[in-house]
């Protein structure tokens, strides 16, 4: 099978673009014919593949099990949820999924050809319901975990977009002062005895003058570091490794990782993996590079017998309590819940803690804002002030 890409009219005259899978264009050709449409244009596509970002994958999970739950067999679900996509992106991936089950692949290991898109632990669940009959009660399961991540995602965002925004208002005032307004004065000021608020103001405006390549060519570098660690994956973890060094966010940020690996580890576990794989797996999901280098060292006292609490005593990022909690769980055989609870603890902690650095963050760069402006125009007032320094003696 392989894909081709149309350009056509409909049979209501319309032009439309599409895509349809076929054994050869000629197979191509007679489909669309027998659905009345007039090809002006059709060629294969190569399979260059483009990443689903995570609100696309759970709007395909999202359908898959709504069609799935109305009884409809995986490989039609997919054709039709092909067919309804309106994102070439979209349309690719579900159709090379489509393909590879009627090749006689299953899903999970169509979705391992497209780690990006679908990560590990999506595919082991998948490949574990799959061979235990659970794949709607998996599939919700898996819709949770990425509707969770993205509302966490949507919070951290939301407490820092304001601060982002604001001092991004803050640097356009000081440049506006500094390049337009300040450099208007000079001339009225010139020879005449200056305050030494005033020195400074006047010093800074013309140095920045003096200095705009170098000035601009600072605020240039501190915006691509800034886009580089949000968008380019390798600089982006580097960044990481350097914040959870700092004292002040490493005990947030060893939160946020370990929500992620106990809703992963509680996941797989009720998927039947062992606690050794479910441990491996779940720590490939790890976003923390020193917690991802602690658990790998553990699956191998795992497999020797001893139990994961008692492991985890030895870390200095998790408290006792959740080691107490754990061990409980593993005398109950009730470790899945127990870590869905621990979860749960550490997201309302992380939401106190986001809305605590709200309403700190927010007042303090008003203050600076108010301070660096402030600061600013009595440096000019005070010798405006000054009446007798313009009347000559």
């Amino acid at each position: 099978m392989a894909l081709y890409e149309y350009l056509a009219f409909s049979n209501l005259g319309k032009k439309i673009k599409g895509i349809i899978d076929a054994e050869s264009i000629d197979e191509a050709k007679a489909m669309l014919q027998v659905k009345k449409i007039t090809i002006l244009k059709i060629a294969i596509i190569e399979k260059r593949f483009k990443n689903l970002n995570k609100v696309e994958a759970l709007s395909f999970f999202n359908q898959l099990n709504n069609l799935l739950s109305a009884g409809l067999p995986l490989y039609e679900s997919l054709q039709i949820l092909a067919q309804k996509s309106n994102k070439r992106k979209v349309k690719l991936i579900i159709y090379d999924l489509s393909e590879k089950i009627k090749s006689g692949y299953s899903l999970a290991q169509g979705m391992k050809d497209h780690p990006a898109s679908f990560d590990l632990i999506v595919a082991e669940m998948i490949e574990n319901a799959q061979q235990t009959g659970r794949l709607e009660e998996t599939l919700e399961e898996i819709i949770k975990i990425l509707t969770n991540s993205q509302k966490l995602k949507k919070k951290l965002v939301a407490a820092f977009t304001y601060p982002i925004i604001l001092s991004i208002f803050c640097f356009v005032v000081l440049n506006f002062l500094l390049f337009v307004t300040i450099p208007t004065l000079f001339d009225l000021f010139e020879d005449r005895a200056l305050h030494p608020f005033t020195k400074i103001v006047f010093a800074t405006s013309k140095f920045a003058i003096n200095n705009k390549l170098f000035v601009f060519g600072g605020v240039f570098l501190i915006a691509f570091f800034i886009l580089g660690g949000v968008f380019y994956s390798p600089f982006k973890k580097k960044i990481s490794q350097q914040f959870i060094k700092i004292p002040f966010l490493k005990p947030f940020l060893i939160k946020v990782a370990l929500i992620r690996f106990f809703i992963s580890y509680a996941n797989l576990l009720k998927g039947g993996e062992s606690y050794e794989n479910a441990l491996d797996l779940a720590t490939n999901v790890l976003d923390h590079s020193i917690l991802q280098k602690e658990f790998s060292l553990m699956k191998d006292q795992l497999i020797e017998g001893k139990h994961l609490s008692e492991l985890l005593k030895n870390s200095e990022y998790i408290p006792d309590e959740i080691c107490k909690m754990l061990s409980i769980a593993e005398e109950t055989s009730q470790m899945p819940k127990m870590l869905l609870n621990i979860a749960k603890i550490y997201e309302e902690e992380v939401d106190k803690f986001l809305a605590r650095i709200s309403t700190i963050i927010q007042p303090v760069l008003l203050i600076i804002l108010g301070l660096i402006i402030g600061f600013v125009v009595l440096s000019i007032l005070i010798p405006l002030t000054d009446v007798s320094s313009f009347i000559g003696e």
